[in-house]
């Protein structure tokens, strides 16, 4: 595998999308195929959240949520590149309900192929579901109904949806081959335990607790990760703010344990002990840990204090912005300036580049305007750094070859692996109807028509 410099990275990535039969209208670096929405989707926003399959056997694969009407389709490729059949699910068949929340929360178990994603129902007096299909095939594995939930103002509302979810193994939450899901739902944070048993299941449980009282009346993410030493990880990850986003906002660093209550509690996870930490942002950002994920960048090795902890990438698009909170203590902020909009709306991390060990930072700025194309949307592709201290730079800025407006490109991303081993990747980039996939021929065979050997 080839490492290229930021000059030929940039040149042959922003070349953009093209069609398969455009290939040859690309550099021999990279060529890219972009999906516009399939027609059994009927979804006229295919591509708003993607999450990349983990490698099984060959070639690549990704889970495709559709918003406006509600589809769930996959998008795989073969080892040589050939696009798979489009497997597609309308799941309001299974689930009855309304559609989904305008910021689609979706979640991949890669030990299980699992994904979990959460529904609107409809009226105030409808319930709320979370549920969980096999993310190959499709088929329902689970369907939760979410009990109603105190609002701040003491109203008893249904139809609260969940903008973040996650799954996770927690310590002292019930068997560790199930994986628990942590989602974050308006105010509260739940944690719905054994989620794979019958609903009247002896072990089925939904656990939860109001992030912060009156303060907050909305989450935007939760994650779990394992960022503080004051306790043995791994730790719960809420941030919370304004439903609206026009109030102050922060993340709370939470032990699993404060997470005890039956779910439709409205006791504060810091009644009987204080949260482990707090980030807050000082210039007052209303959407700080928009989106949360996290790290392992190379910023201390052992046997250096926090090297074995998570890093934490948190974004806060309203400021234009990502930061990396590194486990060895520093912290870095990422920003491109005056030219993307909506930086931070989707980040993902991953070895991308030349499987060296050490991820770039994806982020999304869907209301970036390339070419002067207004909210056309950008991606921008960050290469981890060591000095002058831990850090990013800028490896390269994808954007569509003929931006159009409102394509809204990189309003979401993912990584999917490649191959039966999974060590090659290849980047997923979402818009408005459409996805697009890029290949690097530094990393595998080029096999467009005529060009291959």
């Amino acid at each position: 595998m080839v490492k290229i410099s930021l000059a030929a990275a940039t040149a042959a990535l922003s070349l953009g999308a093209c069609n398969w039969a455009q290939f040859d209208e690309l550099a021999d670096e990279a060529w890219v195929d972009r999906v516009t929405k399939p027609e059994v989707t009927d979804s006229r926003q295919y591509g708003v959240a993607l999450v990349g399959m983990q490698s099984r056997d060959v070639g690549a694969s990704a889970f495709v949520l559709g918003k406006s009407r509600a589809s769930l389709s996959t998008l795989g490729y073969d080892d040589e590149g050939h696009r798979r059949a489009v497997e597609h699910f309308d799941p309001r068949v299974t689930l009855s309900f309304a559609g989904f929340p305008e910021r689609p929360a979706l979640a991949l178990d890669p030990d299980s192929d699992r994904v979990a994603f959460t529904v609107v129902m409809g009226e105030n007096v409808d319930p709320t579901r979370v549920a969980v299909f096999d993310g190959r095939t499709l088929a329902p594995v689970k369907s939760v109904v979410l009990p109603a939930q105190h609002d701040v103002n003491g109203t008893m509302r249904h139809n609260i949806y969940a903008e973040g979810v996650t799954f996770a193994t927690l310590p002292g939450f019930g068997s560790d081959t199930v994986k628990e899901l942590v989602l974050a739902r308006g105010p509260q944070l739940v944690v719905i335990q054994d989620y794979s048993e019958p609903d009247a299941g002896s072990t089925f449980a939904i656990k939860g607790c109001r992030a912060g009282d009156t303060l907050f009346d909305w989450s935007y993410s939760a994650i779990v990760a394992d960022v503080t030493e004051a306790n043995p990880g791994p730790e719960i990850l809420i941030a919370v703010g304004e439903e609206l986003r026009d109030g102050q906002s922060e993340i709370l660093i939470l032990d699993p344990a404060q997470v005890t209550q039956g779910y439709e509690t409205t006791q504060s996870c810091e009644a009987n002990v204080a949260a482990l930490g707090r980030i807050t942002s000082a210039e007052g950002a209303t959407d700080l840990g928009a989106r949360m994920m996290a790290a392992q960048f190379p910023d201390v090795v052992d046997p250096a204090p926090g090297a074995n902890l998570d890093d934490l990438v948190y974004s806060a698009p309203a400021l234009n912005k990502v930061f990396v909170r590194f486990g060895g203590g520093g912290a870095a902020e990422v920003t491109p300036g005056v030219a993307g909009s909506e930086f931070g709306d989707a980040i993902a991390v991953a070895d991308l580049f030349d499987d060296d060990g050490v991820p770039e930072l994806i982020v999304g700025a869907p209301r970036s305007d390339p070419d002067g194309v207004s909210n056309g949307g950008s991606v921008y592709i960050y290469r981890f750094v060591t000095t002058p201290a831990p850090g990013f730079e800028l490896a390269m800025t994808l954007r569509p070859a003929e931006p159009v407006e409102e394509e809204r490109f990189g309003k979401s991303v993912t990584v999917a692996p490649f191959g039966a081993t999974g060590t090659k990747k290849v980047l997923m980039v979402g818009a408005e109807g459409e996805v697009f996939t890029y290949f690097r021929t530094s990393e595998y065979d080029d096999v467009r028509t005529g060009r291959g050997p």
